[in-house]
């Protein structure tokens, strides 16, 4: 493994500044030791202090298979530069050509490299590298070759990529656009989130407004945006205006011009906290690829305990893609003290995920607990979801989650690149895998229930009705 480093991360199913039924995100566990220079990373994302992470399931066969489950995309633009990228000798080509094949054939999860012939691989990719006339032309070759492990976690990112992730971690990105989180659905793009005080908000439009065209062209129609898809025409340059025709519950189509702005893509990220009748808690977690996630929890459940006792609570999963394994057992630890959810292990490494003790929120024993989980959980949201139950901490409610639970371990090379590798997989403490399975809920309640306000979500009325059937 020349020249790298390593951390372990969870991947949460692909996904970049959304949570959608097909995107990934990454968990981060205790880091190994480092090997030469390969630097951990986080599925997705990466983090400054790398630690073990679990990703995102590479195995392709989800027993569940959701159909048309609409993506949740934010309406931002990025305005950052990313750096440029510095070309590279053919050398250097070759040895990093080298030292990523190398690592995949002594590290990657599965020995028979999923039915790919990883030598042939090699002699197919090896000519294609020395001719490359430029760096991204390498780059391109390089995910393409890891892309052909076909799992749906590992990944190669070139030093462009490397950058906005780590910004986007430290919560340094920003973006152009309205401030509103949509789902692509067949009506439309449906408003899942509006930013507080951003365009959006400031234009009218709230949640559960459909969008049914963007600057006078449906938004169904999918020929007119191409491969961009129709979120692209709302993204733009801060201070440019855009034409959306709305259509809110129970009115007629309206025109509304927002005019976009910087947007802080973390706050899509952000934990929130609301009580709902009954004295019921419910906190929501969009990704575990957030610093200090845990504390996030932690401060949400005490200002909701700082209102008066608490009957129950819910915690609310369903569009987070995964993240930082250490996170997301540290939030664990908020609610259980001690304990293990189970194991990661790979070709040559086993290890107990354990949840570390002394955390536990005052005032939390005794509060039953319902997750909320739906295909759009992933990675080390499942994980969490999966701990919670094994531990007799919380029931799950809604529907089965991804099924993407394997580990990844990130290398780092010498020209700031870098893979994110399926080495590990994630087993509950009987030993069994919820890859391509996914968690199975307590109770299953089938809806969109992103198309309601939370006091009449299906799912989160189910919840509680189950919390206070206990």
């Amino acid at each position: 493994m020349h020249h790298q480093a390593r951390i372990a991360v969870v991947v949460l199913v692909a996904f970049t500044l959304s949570a959608c039924a097909s995107s990934r995100s990454a968990f981060v566990v205790p880091a190994p030791s480092p090997v030469h220079t390969a630097i951990p990373r986080a599925s997705d994302k990466t983090i400054p202090v790398p630690s073990a992470t679990t990703v995102r399931p590479s195995v392709a066969r989800p027993t569940l298979t959701p159909t048309r489950l609409p993506t949740l995309t934010p309406t931002a633009a990025l305005l950052e530069p990313t750096p440029t990228l510095a070309p590279l000798a053919e050398e250097v080509r070759e040895r990093i050509f080298e030292q990523i094949w190398e690592t995949v054939r002594d590290h990657y999860l599965y020995e028979d490299y999923r039915g790919v012939d990883w030598n042939a691989i090699r002699d197919e990719f090896a000519p294609k590298v020395e001719i490359a006339t430029s760096p991204e032309e390498f780059y391109t070759l390089m995910r393409q070759m890891i892309l052909r492990l076909g799992d749906e976690h590992s990944r190669f990112e070139s030093p462009q990529d490397v950058a906005e992730q780590e910004a986007e971690f430290a919560g340094k990105l920003r973006y152009g656009g309205i401030g509103a989180e949509i789902r692509e659905t067949d009506e439309g793009g449906m408003v899942s989130s509006v930013v507080p005080g951003g365009p959006a908000a400031k234009a009218g439009i709230q949640p559960r407004d459909l969008i049914t065209a963007i600057d006078g062209i449906a938004f169904t129609d999918r020929k007119a945006f191409g491969s961009r898809r129709p979120i692209s025409r709302v993204r733009g340059d801060p201070g440019t205006q855009v034409r959306l025709s709305i259509k809110s519950p129970g009115q007629q189509v309206r025109d509304v011009f927002v005019v976009r702005a910087v947007i802080d893509p973390d706050i899509f990220n952000r934990v929130s906290a609301q009580r709902l009748a009954g004295d019921i808690g419910l906190i929501t977690i969009p990704s575990f690829f957030v610093a200090a996630v845990d504390t996030h929890v932690r401060q949400a459940v005490e200002g909701l305990l700082a209102q008066g006792p608490l009957k129950g609570l819910v915690i609310d999963v369903r569009t987070n893609s995964g993240g930082y394994v250490h996170l997301m057992l540290n939030t664990i630890a908020l609610f259980h003290n001690g304990g293990s959810i189970g194991s990661t292990s790979g070709r040559t490494e086993n290890r107990d995920e354990s949840v570390p003790e002394g955390m536990v929120i005052d005032g939390m024993d005794g509060i039953p607990i319902t997750v909320l989980i739906c295909p759009e959980t992933v990675s080390a949201a499942e994980m969490f979801a999966a701990g919670m139950q094994v531990l007799g901490r919380a029931k799950a409610v809604g529907q089965p989650s991804a099924g993407n639970t394997e580990n990844l371990y990130t290398y780092k090379f010498e020209d700031g690149s870098r893979i994110m590798l399926a080495e590990l997989a994630y087993k509950l403490p009987d030993g069994s895998l919820i890859e391509g399975r996914g968690v199975s809920p307590d109770r299953t309640v089938q809806a969109e229930w992103w198309r309601y306000a939370p006091g009449k979500d299906p799912q989160i009325l189910a919840a509680i009705d189950l919390m206070q059937g206990q």
